[in-house]
């Protein structure tokens, strides 16, 4: 039987969400590039996805609005992960990843003004 990893997995599997909120881990900047570089590092080095290789996704298709960020996650082996969005709060220094998952990501946590500039599914 061949089984799927999805990152949403990992997301319930960290242990504890209070770790999650407080750990940030790339310094936020309002230059597209720079800005693309330190989500992408938020995300790679995040406890929610501490479990799955760096390797096996890419992070892309970053989005901004204000002080949040949403960006896209591609398995590089399709058979082996699902694709997933992550949502990222910046507190002026560091971006932190706040939700990630496959569907519904940023519902609960992102203000609806700026769901849409975010393209989140809601």
């Amino acid at each position: 039987m061949n089984r799927r990893t999805t990152l949403t997995l990992t997301a319930l599997t960290a242990p504890a969400l209070a770790l999650v909120l407080s750990a940030s881990s790339s310094s936020a900047s309002t230059t597209g590039a720079d800005t693309d570089a330190a989500v992408a590092q938020a995300v790679t080095t995040s406890p929610l996805t501490a479990g799955v290789p760096a390797g096996s996704f890419t992070v892309g298709d970053v989005r901004v609005a204000g002080t949040w960020a949403a960006a896209d996650l591609q398995p590089t082996d399709p058979d082996a992960l699902d694709p997933a969005t992550a949502v990222l709060r910046s507190d002026g220094t560091r971006w932190t990843v706040v939700d990630l998952g496959t569907a519904g990501v940023g519902c609960d946590v992102v203000p609806v003004t700026d769901r849409a500039a975010l393209a989140l599914s809601c």
